[in-house]
């Protein structure tokens, strides 16, 4: 067995024991108020009500963490998903390691500098969060709720998602027209109040194609002059 496979036994195995374990945490923390307060939990009616919450979040999750794992691997995506926000900070905090590091988003050396920098950006993300429930929430809630940060505040998703997109599709211009157009053409067909409910999906078509379309292309010789 080599130190890559040693490595990566160990990397599944932490992070299967901490998921585990977060996860039975989040359960106890309902389980525990219910308890304490005496309030009847029926299993099958709790179930019953998350019905529609599990068909429409669920193959989000499912979609997203497929797609973030090329770039974020295995450890970072472990560490991710226990932490959470992966689209907001997670994802933004590997990509900048990466091209800081100089190295390639999938490669041993990305999968390393991708744990580095998402375990910083955990570690700030709770100091941030307990500093605001503890020290300064009070006085900075009505400034972050003022009407005139709101703008930004709402555009801070697209901001950073753009940030990261744009480098990617001038950099790799063949590779990234079909996934570019095809995720315009979705969101002008289906507008933005439907949009979020079949995104999702949309991210599922555009992957399956765009994969096809790359594989087609280096197929018949159009990818010779790609430099990665």
């Amino acid at each position: 067995m080599n130190k890559r496979t040693t490595y990566m036994n160990k990397i599944n195995t932490l992070g299967q024991i901490s998921s585990i374990i977060v996860l039975m945490g989040m359960f106890m923390i309902p389980i525990g108020t219910a308890f304490y307060f005496g309030i009847e939990f029926n299993i099958m009616d709790t179930l019953a009500a998350s019905t529609s919450l599990i068909a429409l979040f669920l193959p989000t999750a499912v979609i997203e963490n497929i797609s973030f794992y090329p770039i974020l691997g295995s450890g970072a995506m472990y560490l991710s998903s226990v932490t959470g926000n992966i689209t907001n900070l997670k994802l933004p905090a590997a990509v900048s390691g990466h091209q800081i590091a100089g190295v390639e988003a999938g490669s041993d050396e990305g999968d390393i500098i991708a744990i580095l920098a998402v375990g910083m950006s955990s570690l700030v993300q709770i100091t941030i969060l307990l500093l605001g429930m503890f020290v300064i929430g009070q006085w900075l809630l009505p400034i972050l709720n003022h009407p005139t940060l709101e703008a930004g505040f709402n555009n801070i998703t697209p901001a950073l998602l753009g940030a990261i997109t744009i480098p990617q599709v001038f950099q790799h211009k063949k590779l990234s027209v079909i996934p570019v157009v095809i995720g315009i053409i979705s969101y002008l067909y289906f507008g933005p109040e439907r949009f979020p409910y079949v995104q999702s999906y949309v991210l599922l078509t555009v992957m399956i194609i765009s994969i096809i379309a790359a594989y087609m292309m280096y197929k018949y010789g159009k990818l010779n002059d790609y430099q990665k």
